[in-house]
């Protein structure tokens, strides 16, 4: 072979020196990687090794070629002996290596070259050095390796090589190795010795608080005090004399093992491990350790320098255990947490947060998120404006309650909270964190708590608080705005009858329908309530003309009039409409409203589903009413009621039979005041069980007198007030008092209308029932202009029907109002009870009454009502 060319560098570093060595060869040699052998043992590897001296020079080569070849091998032999560069060559065949006069000389033979058996240079080699070496040739690749060599003479020296493998071209066998070695030894001691004396570097490293160990092969070779303090040892001697895995743990050791091999190849020397070891004790330790090959003696060796982070592995411990703590806390309480990297513009989310978002927990997250698109439209601006007052120092902290929606497209309100957690060098902030939770029930029940402060419950419409608050508003505005306002007083003329009739179920179907029909006729900038039971108001705002008001009353009446679809019913009803002006009326909202009452209750004074205008006038009559019932007050302690009777004459004999008490109230400066107009006073003003109560002894007086005059019973009736069966005790009273007096119970006939038995109450049903047992009779007046639900009258016990005056007037000439009239009576009489009309004036009335079959009679014709002696003197005597 022809050596055509060598060339190397040298490349220091603090504790080895590598000699590298760049080797080419002429063309027709060629040169190869094998692996000819697989590696097991030693024996294996020396049983696989040969020499082959030399290559013959082939023949009839060029003179000059020839002497070229020997200037290069010339250089060669220079180079390598100014270079302190030893060659070898090793051959399998014949397990020999051939060693060069430099090589040679370097491990102690005489400087000429020398072949010995590749088991005799093995055996020269430490066993950890020699296994390297083994399977480094094994291997068939180019190699470098630095190994002690243990020398006849005693003496060790720490070799340097670099091999390859060379065939001859077209050769399918295993080739030559050729390798190059220098002597390293002095070069490592020199460089060690000539910075720092032994006895300093084991002084330093004794004083160093890093603990420091020496690892050949198994053992440990050296200790330093701080290594003996952090494996709470005595001494740094008792750590020499123990094998290396008796301080680590079974999950250990591999790590250990590993780091030290990446370190043999040059991987990471100063890359920190942190590996748990164990103390002398049993204790474990946590020990952060860098390692790094270290020649110790001649010999290959590991050094580990280590620093105790027990504690600090301990804090990150604890401090992990409270974080896991404090997120557990947060997400219990239903809180989610995010940071946000302002630089990268990504988020972190916890768990909880993906929960909130309707994502899954094993869903990807990318680490982005577009907020936009998350955020409710209305409330986006208001979010971005609350974030950059904290990113920009004017707010310490971001909190803002906004609108989320889900991965199921459901809203959701949430409460999110976050501070600035981070700054760059320059101040600049550079990370937010925060929490962010779900307050959709807190806020469902505010809305809720909301809506029942100023809603109604049944229609949805504001209600009087509501509407009060937005009248005042609206005010405000009209004044800054010069505009008028218009208030409408709304009351459903016939829901009574209706409620009534159909039940309270479909009274609320009528309410509800009637307040959409309402807020259909009107404009969203006007404001609409429920005032109360069937009466609404409504607000129009911002008028320039007042004719939008008349537009809007036309839709309301026309609106209202139309049928009342209520289940399986139908339910007809009118609206009676006030209306009151701002500022023309007053200035005042509290007043406008009251003003706008006034003119509705006009509206029905005047015939029902209509509208009026508030006039002064109208104040002046409210005023009177309110005078009238003022006085009302004081009429029945200074005598100014009394009683009137209207006898009731029995049609077939033309005598008087019964009587009907009736109310009168004189008043001192306006006269006599009808019952039409102070009843409903004394409903309104709670006077009516007093005033009552009063009639039923006046009555039971007359009675009494009655008989002793007439020698027999004459029932005097009295009409009692739907408001007086709100008190079960009044029936009762009136019993006792009728003992008392020693009258019997049919003395009293008791004259209710139709209305109170279509839905009667536990009190009603209790006290008709009381009467009946009682003897008490009882008339239903009025009938046939009511609801003539037949239904109720064998419910409850009825003794007379009191045909209204209406079919009376005109019986003779109203062939339908005859016909009813004959129908009530042959009904009447099925069931068991007395027919009684009302309203007779003339004797053709009556004449078709009694041919009719009717039983008793009263009006005009027979005698107006009369004072008690008057009627009483009239007992004994035949009318006609």
């Amino acid at each position: 072979m022809v050596l055509k060319m060598l060339t190397f560098h040298q490349k220091f570093e603090p504790t080895k020196l590598n000699c590298l060595l760049k080797l080419s060869y002429v063309p027709e040699w060629g040169l190869s990687m094998s692996a000819p052998f697989v590696p097991g043992s030693l024996r294996h590897f020396s049983s696989a090794l040969s020499l082959e001296l030399s290559h013959p020079v082939p023949e009839n080569v060029p003179d000059w070629l020839d002497a070229q070849r020997k200037h290069c091998i010339l250089a060669h032999r220079l180079g390598t002996q100014a270079a302190g560069i030893g060659i070898w060559y090793l051959n399998p065949p014949s397990q020999t290596i051939m060693l060069c006069p430099l090589l040679a000389r370097i491990v102690g033979y005489a400087e000429q070259f020398h072949i010995i058996s590749a088991k005799q240079w093995m055996q020269l080699i430490s066993n950890q050095d020699r296994l390297r070496l083994a399977h480094d040739i094994a291997s068939g690749q180019p190699f470098d390796l630095e190994y002690q060599l243990h020398l006849p003479n005693g003496r060790h020296i720490e070799l340097l090589t670099r091999a390859t493998v060379v065939r001859r071209q077209g050769s399918n066998g295993s080739g030559r190795i050729l390798g190059v070695c220098m002597d390293v030894s002095k070069k490592q001691d020199g460089g060690i010795h000539a910075t720092v004396p032994p006895h300093q570097l084991h002084n330093l490293a004794d004083s160093s608080p890093d603990g420091i160990l020496v690892k050949v092969v198994d053992r440990y070779v050296y200790a330093n005090a701080a290594a003996a303090r952090i494996f709470e040892v005595e001494q740094p001697e008792n750590l020499l004399r123990s094998l290396a895995e008796e301080f680590h743990g079974t999950d250990t050791l591999p790590s250990l093992h590993q780091r030290l091999s990446e370190v043999m190849h040059g991987k990471d020397n100063d890359v920190p491990t942190t590996l748990r070891w164990r103390r002398r004790n049993g204790d474990t330790a946590f020990l952060e350790i860098v390692v790094s090959p270290l020649n110790w003696k001649g010999r290959y060796a590991y050094q580990l320098i280590f620093r105790d982070v027990t504690e600090r592995m301990q804090t990150h411990d604890r401090l992990r255990i409270m974080n896991d703590r404090l997120k557990l806390a947060v997400e219990g309480a239903g809180e989610g947490t995010w940071e946000w990297d302002l630089v990268r513009n990504t988020y972190t989310i916890s768990g909880k947060l993906k929960q909130i978002f309707g994502w899954q927990e094993y869903e990807f997250f990318t680490g982005t998120i577009n907020w936009h698109h998350l955020i409710h439209a209305d409330d986006y601006d208001r979010v971005v404006h609350a974030v950059r007052a904290c990113i920009t120092g004017n707010n310490r902290m971001y909190e803002c309650e906004f609108r989320l929606i889900d991965r199921q497209c459901q809203w959701k309100w949430v409460l999110s909270r976050g501070v600035v957690v981070a700054w760059s060098e320059s101040g600049r902030p550079i990370a937010m964190g925060g929490m962010l939770s779900d307050i959709s029930a807190r806020k469902d029940a505010e809305e809720l708590a909301w809506r029942y402060a100023n809603l109604d419950v049944l229609t949805g419409l504001a209600n009087r608080r509501m509407f009060r608050d937005r009248l005042e508003q609206e005010i405000r505005g009209a004044q800054r705005s010069n505009r008028k306002l218009a208030l409408l007083f709304i009351d459903l003329d016939g829901f009574k009858q209706v409620n009534d009739l159909h039940g309270h179920d479909a009274g609320d179907l009528l309410l509800i329908e009637a307040a959409y029909r309402i807020k259909a006729c009107v404009r969203q900038t006007d404001v609409v309530a429920r005032w109360g039971g069937d009466e609404f108001v409504v607000l129009l705002t911002g008028l320039d003309d007042l004719n939008q008001i008349n537009s809007v009353i036309e839709k309301l009446l026309y609106g209202l009039g139309a049928p009342f679809y209520l289940g399986q019913s139908l339910g007809h009803i009118t609206g009676s409409i006030g209306v009151a002006l701002y500022p023309a009326d007053t200035n005042d909202g509290q007043d406008l409203i009251k003003k706008a009452d006034q003119a509705m209750y006009t509206a029905k004074e005047h015939g029902k589903n209509r509208f009026s205008c508030y006039t002064r006038e109208m104040d002046e009559i409210a005023h009177a009413r309110l005078r009238l019932s003022t006085d009302l007050r004081q009429a029945l302690v200074r005598g100014q009621l009394s009683l009137h009777y209207q006898p009731v004459v029995n049609l077939k004999t033309v005598t008087i039979s019964k009587a009907e008490a009736l109310l009168r109230w004189h008043h001192p400066n306006m006269g006599n005041v009808g019952p039409a107009e102070f009843i409903p006073l004394a409903e309104e003003a709670g006077l009516i069980a007093e005033i009552s109560h009063w009639v039923f002894c006046e009555a039971v007086a007359c009675a009494k007198e009655s008989n002793q005059i007439a020698g027999r019973i004459v029932p005097i009736s009295i009409n009692r007030s739907p408001m007086e069966f709100l008190s079960d005790s009044t029936g009762s009273d009136w019993l006792r008092y009728l003992s008392e007096m020693d009258m019997p119970s049919s003395a009293i006939i008791v004259e209710i209308t139709e209305g109170l038995l279509l839905h009667p109450s536990p009190s009603v049903k209790d006290q008709l029932l009381r009467f009946a047992q009682s003897g008490l009779l009882v008339a239903l007046d009025d009938f046939g202009t009511g609801y003539s639900a037949m239904s109720y009258l064998h419910q409850f016990h009825i003794d007379y029907l009191k045909i209204d005056q209406s079919f009376i007037q005109d019986i003779n000439v109203n062939l339908t109002h005859q016909t009813i009239v004959e129908s009530i009576i042959l009904m009447a009489h099925k069931l068991g009870l007395k027919v009684i009309a009302e309203g007779i004036e003339t004797e053709q009335q009556m004449t078709f009454l009694r041919q009719a079959g009717c039983d008793y009679g009263q009006g005009f014709y027979f005698s107006p009502p009369i004072p008690s002696t008057i009627f009483q003197r009239m007992l004994d005597g035949n009318l006609h």
